[in-house]
């Protein structure tokens, strides 16, 4: 049984508008009038891929032969996680510390000489 996707020449992940794009440009090709057969084929096609009723009738009638068919998985690409940044170093600290620690040394001065 070939797919829907496939009649209208699709891959499975094919959103709405490229659906209704290849439809529109087949039903072109093949005009009811001049080919009968094929646009029926074509518009079966296109009312499966954008019914989601129809879908699930054909799905209730042969499961086996359509589920993965006619409710394709998207197919998912996993980037690498980020390395994790480097360790911090002291020197690396410093800047962040060196205000806290001047102002800890002032504090320190300041209550030796005044007592």
């Amino acid at each position: 049984m070939e797919t829907p996707h496939a009649v209208l020449g699709l891959p499975a992940a094919a959103g709405a508008e490229e659906i209704t794009r290849a439809y529109r440009k087949l039903v072109r090709r093949y005009p009811p009038e001049l080919a009968p057969q094929q646009f029926a084929r074509i518009h079966r096609a296109y009312q499966l891929l954008t019914s989601p009723e129809r879908r699930m009738e054909v799905a209730r009638i042969a499961p086996e032969e359509t589920i993965d068919q006619l409710f394709p998985v998207p197919a998912t690409i996993l980037k690498a996680a980020p390395s994790p940044p480097p360790l911090l170093a002291e020197r690396d600290l410093e800047p962040l510390l060196a205000p806290f620690r001047r102002a800890r040394l002032v504090r320190i001065l300041r209550e030796a000489f005044a007592g």
